[in-house]
């Protein structure tokens, strides 16, 4: 079924969730890069993101099957599902009490293998309910709109959030309209700062100054600050709890645990947020990567670290890690193991423009005006990796490549 979607293209392009190469990272990167792009030409970028109630509770069996001939699928395999949803009951067991069998008419089975890809189905025609842009993690949803006069953001944006209503009503599903549930956000420079006006019926949207997307923090200049200050409160409390513990912990154990529970702080979404922090709070991430890297080694904490520390933990400075981070998205870019959404923040260098034996591996560093536009993934990526000698970007996997890269910086 899988192989049959990818290959009929039959997903929505936007659709990163439960999808091979896809993921919260590179849903973030893409609509991040897209925010700050409109930044560096001067425009406004509204945003709603929506929360759905109990999604996968809802689904209407009549609706889906019937999309499923749709797209294509035999009359076979659409009996097979039939049968596979139909027939289901559930009970509630309350310590030794059973309650009476109850019959599921709805949704799709939470657990299963077939019920996210069910899901992808159901909603994949959604986006052709409205013209603004949409971003899709599964159920998360966020609309999107860019101009650089408000009035027109508001009025494309409560025009396609209304038709976006009225589409759920059609398919029994519901938004969450509770005050920290669906929110709306404008994303802009502070001399370009107004509000959004977002309604449908009697009911406002409520405008956020920053809003928690698929895990990471989004604030309306995008200066990444809120996200990096969440960041080093999660690393320095994980460190203090390590540090309790330390009598119990070898090298070995004392870098693993740093690796599950840390590192993955550092990392996640960082070309989203890190390139546009301030030089104070670039400091100190990497104060607290030292804090790390010190509790690894038992150092003393006033021990300035040198090379031969980092190296011999293994870990680049924070910066460089994410360089790394940036570059291993333009490695996926070449090896077409990326979304096909990245493949739009990248463009080839041709023969013509770098003449060059290996010009092929080069990438076409694209024109901003601002600081804000060279802080996003298609700027940094090109800029990172044409700097890159060829053997790294020779590499046929992407581990080999990480590890050169890290070579190559630790050089």
């Amino acid at each position: 079924m899988q192989h049959y979607l990818d290959r009929e293209n039959i997903i929505f392009k936007y659709q990163s969730g439960f999808r091979k190469n896809q993921s919260t990272d590179t849903c973030l990167s893409y609509l991040t890069d897209k925010i700050l792009t409109g930044f560096d030409q001067g425009f406004l970028t509204g945003l709603i993101a929506i929360d759905l109630q109990k999604a996968f509770d809802t689904i209407d069996h009549t609706i889906l099957l019937e999309k499923m001939v749709f797209f294509g699928f035999s009359n076979g395999v659409i009996l097979w599902f039939q049968s596979y949803l139909t027939d289901r009951s559930f009970f509630i067991n309350l310590e030794d009490s059973f309650s009476n069998k109850g019959d599921i008419t709805c949704g799709v089975p939470q657990g299963s293998i077939l019920g996210p890809l069910l899901f992808l189905l159901y909603i994949n025609d959604m986006p052709l309910a409205v013209n603004s842009e949409i971003y899709l993690y599964a159920d998360d949803t966020c609309l999107v709109y860019q101009h650089k006069s408000l009035e027109v953001i508001n009025e494309n944006l409560n025009r396609d959030f209304s038709n976006l209503c009225e589409w759920f009503v059609d398919h029994n599903l519901s938004i969450h309209f509770g005050e920290d549930k669906t929110k709306c956000i404008l994303f802009g420079s502070k001399r370009q700062k107004n509000d959004l006006n977002i309604s449908f019926k009697d009911v406002k949207i409520k405008q956020f100054s920053e809003l928690t997307y698929l895990g990471g923090i989004l604030d309306e200049a995008m200066k990444g600050e809120d996200m990096a200050l969440y960041v080093l409160k999660k690393i320095n409390s994980r460190v203090k709890f390590l540090y309790r513990k330390d009598s119990f912990l070898n090298f070995d154990l004392r870098r693993l645990l740093c690796n599950a529970l840390i590192q993955p702080h550092f990392d996640y979404v960082c070309s989203a947020w890190f390139p546009n922090l301030n030089k104070n709070l670039k400091a100190r991430l990497q104060t607290s990567q030292n804090k790390c890297i010190r509790f690894c080694l038992r150092l003393n904490h006033r021990k300035r670290l040198n090379f031969l520390d980092f190296k011999k933990i293994n870990w680049l400075p924070v910066q460089e890690r994410v360089y790394q981070c940036i570059a291993a998205h333009v490695f996926k870019f070449f090896k077409n193991n990326c979304p096909a959404y990245i493949h739009e923040l990248f463009s080839q260098a041709t023969t013509s423009s770098i003449n060059t034996r290996h010009s092929y591996m080069k990438l076409t560093q694209p024109f901003r005006k601002r600081n804000f536009g060279k802080n996003n993934l298609s700027f940094l990526g090109p800029k990172i990796w044409n700097e890159l000698p060829e053997s790294i970007k020779n590499s046929n996997l992407l581990n080999t490549f990480k590890h050169k890269v890290k070579d190559h910086f630790f050089q």
